[in-house]
């Protein structure tokens, strides 16, 4: 079902619904959402970013650590338990901001899982962002 690479690893993830969620996060928008639909995408950014983390983490631990592209990687992997840690806030723009900047950390996740083609790209999620290394 895995990979050499991610054989002990959770590898049931659907991508189908990974990237609907980061598309979701990532859609613009002309008016904010609600924020009971931010806290429902919240969770699900958040439950797939669970199941997206260890698998990222193995492909990036796989790179020669001397390396540019690890030093990067790992950084960016590393802020991401504290950025899923601060929650949502109170306030809707902020609830909003943060569940955008949790879409971009899934993306990267996805794209460093092993799991997505390189060229799969989620609709709506054509920008970039410093998790993007």
């Amino acid at each position: 079902m895995g990979t050499d690479t991610t054989s002990s690893l959770r590898t049931d993830v659907d991508t189908e619904d990974v990237n609907a969620t980061i598309s979701a996060a990532l859609t613009e928008r002309k008016a904010l959402p609600r924020y009971e639909e931010l806290c429902e995408l919240h969770n699900k950014l958040v439950t797939h970013i669970n199941a997206l983390l260890p698998l990222a983490a193995k492909q990036i631990e796989a790179l020669w650590h001397g390396s540019r592209e690890w030093y990067l990687k790992r950084s960016s992997l590393d802020t991401i338990p504290y950025e899923v840690a601060q929650g949502l806030g109170t306030g809707l723009l902020t609830a909003e901001a943060h569940v955008r900047s949790l879409g971009y950390t899934l993306r990267f996740l996805l794209r460093n899982s092993g799991l997505a083609a390189a060229d799969e790209e989620p609709e709506g999620a054509n920008s970039s962002s410093a998790t993007d290394v």
